[in-house]
């Protein structure tokens, strides 16, 4: 087991209420996120956390493969159960990932963390702000609420992906902590702050606090008045990324001054 990510390690005094309370780690996984499913499924309470050290079968968001090399990176899944949340507003989860990562990253390094919409993490480096993570969400209904939801994250800590994805060169686009900060980063330290930021924000939604974190999420969004392209099913809009709605989705005004809004798709600049 690599020493520095057991479960012993990763839950010794963590001060959080619910995500933590148990935790899987694995050498080599398939996919993080379809092992929690099968907990979920079969009845796990939520807070469990599950790390691999390399996955063989990850995935990131529009099916797209999420590959690293062996301790390299944090790539794991959490399981939620939200009954509370009305299946409408799911996508407050996404959120929640996406802030937890940024405050989390903020508090080990001196870096301003920002998010592309919806979800990847942004950090600064000598040629602009490069991506250094992803969130992967997935539900399941249990007829009117959440059953259950799984919050993916896979984190570049030592390692910036290289070669060419879907005609994206990843060596211009992709970055890592540590390369952002220019020194070494512990992923158990970068992990630890990671689950305490997680907990803190959902103990704050399960609260109430949705203006509050929706706030926050847009604050940290670098896609807010920058010229996008968002490849849809039905073709590429290309405009001007005006707004986010509370429900998560992205205003976009093409070049004909037409607002469009966009609930799922792939942005770029």
């Amino acid at each position: 087991m690599n020493s520095d990510l057991t479960p012993d390690l990763i839950q010794r005094a963590l001060p959080t209420t619910t995500i933590g309370r148990a935790v899987e780690y694995y050498a080599q996984l398939g996919s993080t996120n379809a092992l929690v499913r099968q907990r979920a499924r079969a009845g796990q309470p939520e807070g469990l956390v599950v790390l691999a050290d390399e996955q063989t079968a990850g995935r990131g968001r529009l099916g797209r493969s999420w590959a690293a090399p062996p301790g390299s990176s944090l790539l794991c899944s959490v399981l939620l159960r939200p009954a509370w949340l009305a299946p409408t507003d799911a996508f407050l989860l996404t959120m929640l990932a996406g802030v937890a990562l940024c405050d989390a990253v903020e508090q080990l390094a001196p870096l301003h963390a920002r998010l592309k919409w919806p979800n990847d993490l942004l950090l600064p480096t000598t040629s602009g702000y490069r991506k250094a993570a992803g969130v992967l969400s997935e539900l399941e209904l249990a007829g009117d609420t959440i059953g259950w939801a799984v919050l993916g994250m896979g984190i570049n800590v030592s390692w910036s992906p290289q070669g060419l994805v879907d005609g994206r060169d990843l060596a211009t686009q992709a970055t890592s902590v540590s390369a952002a900060l220019g020194s070494p980063v512990e992923r158990l330290a970068l992990l630890r702050a990671l689950l305490v930021q997680l907990d803190h924000c959902y103990t704050a939604l399960r609260q109430g606090q949705r203006s509050a974190l929706f706030e926050q999420w847009r604050g940290r969004l670098a896609t807010l008045g920058q010229p996008v392209h968002v490849h849809l099913p039905a073709g590429e809009l290309r405009g001007i990324a005006e707004e986010v709605e509370p429900s998560g989705a992205l205003r976009v005004r093409d070049q004909e001054g037409v607002l469009h809004t966009v609930v799922a798709g792939d942005v770029g600049s």
